[in-house]
């Protein structure tokens, strides 16, 4: 109770651990020749922090899109032979697969578009 008390105590301030701070990775990184950079830190123009932002969005489609694969498939050797789970199995990877040509299409209009832009 003690210990909670004086956590919770208005007169103690609980200063949070840094590790970036205090581990000395900035100096071993500067040692190395590379540059302290924030993630959007090199991207200086809003085209490439545009394009960035993108690739981050595409990712993560393409890892749903993997695993929307996969279920599909498991669903599909599970379905010991029954049609209704074959039909649902089939479904979800032709939705898979028409989604990934809906998200490569996109790529490519976003690529033509920030190359464009930037120039």
């Amino acid at each position: 109770m003690l210990i909670f008390s004086n956590l919770i105590s208005l007169n103690n301030k609980l200063i949070a651990y840094s590790f970036l701070k205090n581990s000395g990775i900035d100096n071993t990184a500067n040692n190395a020749g590379f540059k302290n950079q924030a993630l959007f830190g090199k991207y200086d123009s809003l085209t490439s922090g545009i394009g960035l932002l993108i690739g981050i969005l595409l990712s993560l489609l393409g890892v749903i899109f993997l695993g929307l694969t996969i279920y599909g498939g498991i669903m599909w050797m599970t379905a010991e032979g029954k049609e209704e789970r074959i039909e649902k199995a089939k479904g979800i990877i032709t939705s898979c697969l028409i989604g990934l040509v809906i998200v490569l299409a996109a790529y490519a209009i976003s690529v033509f578009v920030i190359t464009a832009l930037s120039k």
